[in-house]
């Protein structure tokens, strides 16, 4: 049996509305973790970009639920009439202006998350700064073809600038975590050479690989689908809007946790070693490198450099 267009967008409102729940939960965990969190400046971008996406996902929501009340007021036919068309229908075009600022958002920070991984240089983000820029231009563009009450999702414009606009985000999010990939891989690799320990960035470097491939995962997918001629990938723009939201949320929770658990290790290893002590010695020592300087770093993970905490922190 063929689902019907209708039938589709309910199957995704209702995966959206799943999403948007694991949103909620992050957003909560994460606002907890950021306000309890009081080193470093980029607390407050993470913050103030936390609460932005988090309100895209759920005007998002909001959205989606005014179209199915729309498009089920009447009947089951008229619903499938409704997502055919989508010209001119203000809400489609207010969802989809949604979905593309949120993943604006979610690109920038990621851009601002290798600016800071890298020493504030800003050379290695001048590619994906530019590629960013290019898919604002697109990514709007796209979405304003549905504006005339005669477009439709392969008008022309519209198809073109919709698979350009999604070519340009993946590589954005190919090029931004890559750079932050490599480098926490280059630092914890420099780092365990010489405190003989586990890799610092190790579980980093993978929460960045895997909520990268998440994202890009999805793009990829909602790409061929709307390359094939195939409705699913415009029905899928809800759920593409929580998990652009999810992706910032879940590096920070994950690391959150990590620095949580290494306090909690260090705190009890310290209190273990010096039962009866009424005074606790902390001595710390510097190491620097060519390209990765960890200022007042000790071997047991004591204290921690400004560069060392711009790296934890912006992860």
């Amino acid at each position: 049996m063929v689902e019907s267009l209708a039938q589709m967008y309910i199957t995704g409102i209702w995966l959206e509305a799943i999403l948007y729940g694991t949103n909620c939960v992050l957003f909560c965990i994460c606002i907890f973790i950021l306000l309890n969190n009081r080193e470093g400046a980029s607390r407050k971008t993470l913050l103030f970009s936390s609460v932005i996406q988090f309100s895209l996902a759920t005007a998002h929501v909001i959205i989606s639920l005014l179209q199915l009340m729309t498009a089920f007021a009447t009947s089951a036919s008229a619903a499938d009439k409704y997502f055919a068309n989508p010209g001119g229908n203000k809400l489609y075009v207010a969802g989809f202006f949604v979905y593309v600022f949120n993943t604006f958002a979610q690109e920038l920070l990621l851009i601002w998350r290798l600016y800071v991984i890298w020493g504030h240089n800003f050379k290695i983000c001048i590619i994906p700064f530019i590629v960013w820029m290019i898919h604002c231009c697109i990514g709007s563009f796209a979405v304003s073809g549905f504006i005339p009450a005669t477009a439709t999702p392969l008008t022309r414009n519209v198809h073109s600038y919709g698979l350009a606009g999604w070519g340009l985000e993946t590589g954005v999010n190919f090029l931004a975590s890559g750079g932050i990939a490599y480098r926490l891989w280059n630092a914890g690799r420099h780092r365990t050479a010489v405190l003989t320990g586990r890799p610092k960035y190790k579980a980093s470097f993978f929460i960045i690989i895997e909520c990268g491939a998440l994202i890009t995962s999805c793009t990829v997918i909602m790409f061929a689908l709307y390359a094939a001629n195939r409705p699913e990938g415009l029905v899928g723009v809800g759920a593409a809007t929580q998990i652009t939201t999810i992706t910032p949320l879940l590096i920070i929770v994950r690391v959150g946790f990590a620095m949580s658990k290494r306090r909690t290790v260090t705190t009890a290893t310290s209190l273990s070693t010096f039962p009866n002590s009424l005074q606790v010695n902390v001595d710390r020592a510097m190491y620097t490198y060519d390209d990765c300087s960890l200022e007042n770093a000790s071997p047991r993970g004591g204290g921690k450099s400004k560069k060392e905490m711009d790296i934890v922190v912006a992860v």
